[in-house]
């Protein structure tokens, strides 16, 4: 797979997540990373924002609640 952004732990979620089902596409400036029917999330290349996992993270999690709540 090709890398989604140069941050090592960024890198390692999306991974994981595409093992779980999500798929990642990759864009002109940025990746995004989506789950099938539910909700896209924007996943920053080259992150400058020392918070940039912790927000990633946040909203990967209420993506996943609301597709929890539609199922």
């Amino acid at each position: 797979m090709k890398r989604a952004s140069n941050d090592k732990d960024i890198n390692q979620l999306v991974q994981s997540l595409q093992r779980n089902g999500w798929v990642y596409r990759t864009g002109k400036k940025h990746g995004r990373i989506e789950l099938p029917g539910i909700g896209k999330v924007t996943v920053p290349c080259t992150p400058s924002d020392r918070r940039a996992y912790q927000n990633l993270a946040s909203e990967i999690r209420l993506i996943e609640r609301k597709g929890a709540a539609l199922a």
